[in-house]
């Protein structure tokens, strides 16, 4: 049996749980929108596609799930490319499903074609910000490169992938066997961890130290690990400092919580982050502006302050800074072993009524110097 790909991708996106698609129609994809239409999938159509891209930024970070913009080629591509690239600054896992030149214009600069120096390339032009651009050259490939491209989008440090689609395959029939045996794929991957030799080591590591720090980044947040960190601070009483992207990990009013570094911290944060003896990074990447350009003298001075660095991306682990510890991992998984490890070695917990004293002071003196000021 056969059907038009744009009517089994539309089946696909809702077998895959997928209630929205974001985007701008285009003649490219128009079969998609056409099968669209009596699809639970909600399509918001905007009036640009830069709009279309960061409204799926934002929806796939309150939603928690892969966002999947609809664009048209060329300047279609083109507008939506800076909401795409802050999705992959932030690994926001997003698919890109844009409508290509049909592939009997191939060579002939067809309308609104981008194409200077190679026929048929649209997709290069977001090979430097997502995680994958495919290009369709077969309709009976599409089914097999849709269901890597959420699997990859979602997996690892998640990331949004391009999909470009020459407008002819949308209006090709393929055999259903080929989208049906997707079924059999598992769409959910199981995410690594951290043993319980490895969490001991940390936790020890950290009991020892006479001024540990925690620096936290969006990874918590793109795992939903505010629940297991905040168990962790809560047992142990260790202070805690984040990046721009960090920022809610922790409640600001938590009283361990010293708040943002680098560029936007405060003199006393970044000094807390300087005197460290061991600081144990979490799902962050050291970023410029909250490391103050990586100067020592400013925010983190590596060493002598020690590294403990746990990340769901191996190429961040020592990218700018060396590391004692480090742990490629899911932090929500790693915390929930930490946790358990941390309540072993040390059942009560430990209390830190003096530094605790000591950033409610700060905060006292900040405010009433801000008040001045006004």
């Amino acid at each position: 049996m056969k059907d038009l790909i744009a009517h089994q991708l539309v089946k696909y996106l809702e077998n895959r749980g997928v209630e929205h698609i974001f985007g701008l129609c285009g003649h490219t994809n128009i079969a998609v929108l056409s099968a669209l239409e009596n699809s639970s999938i909600k399509f918001i159509n905007v009036r640009h596609e830069q709009i279309a891209a960061h409204a799926a930024d934002g929806y796939a970070r309150a939603k928690k799930q892969t966002a999947v913009v609809l664009s048209h080629l060329g300047p279609g591509l083109t507008n939506a490319a800076t909401g795409v690239a802050n999705a992959a600054l932030d690994s926001v896992p997003m698919v890109v499903i844009a409508g290509d030149v049909p592939t009997h214009y191939y060579g002939k600069h067809p309308h609104q074609e981008i194409n200077l120096h190679a026929d048929a390339s649209q997709f290069e032009i977001y090979r430097p910000f997502v995680k994958r651009a495919w290009r369709v050259e077969r309709a009976d490939l599409f089914p097999e490169i849709i269901e890597k491209a959420f699997q990859l989008a979602e997996s690892g440090r998640p990331g949004p992938v391009l999909v470009s689609v020459p407008m002819d395959l949308f209006s090709k029939e393929v055999e259903t066997a080929l989208f049906e045996k997707l079924a059999h794929h598992t769409k959910t991957l199981h995410k690594p961890s951290i043993d319980d030799e490895t969490a001991t080591r940390i936790i020890e590591t950290l009991l020892k130290a006479e001024h540990p720090l925690l620096y936290i980044g969006g990874g918590i947040m793109l795992a939903d690990a505010s629940k297991e960190l905040r168990e962790f601070v809560d047992h142990l009483s260790i202070p805690v400092a984040y990046s721009l992207m960090g920022k809610g990990a922790v409640s600001d009013d938590h009283p361990f919580t010293l708040g943002m570094t680098g560029f936007w911290g405060t003199k006393f944060i970044n000094d807390q982050c300087k005197q460290a003896d061991y600081i144990f990074a979490l799902g962050t990447r050291f970023a410029e502006a909250d490391s103050s350009s990586w100067e020592p003298a400013y925010t983190f001075n590596f060493p002598p302050t020690k590294l403990i660095h746990i990340d769901i991306d191996p190429n961040e682990i020592g990218r700018n800074y060396p590391v004692d510890i480090g742990a490629v991992a899911d932090v929500k998984q790693a915390l929930t072993v930490l946790n358990r490890v941390a309540k072993k070695l040390l059942p009560n917990g430990r209390q830190n009524e003096a530094l605790k004293q000591e950033i409610a002071a700060y905060r006292e003196e900040f405010k009433s110097r801000n008040q001045q000021n006004i």
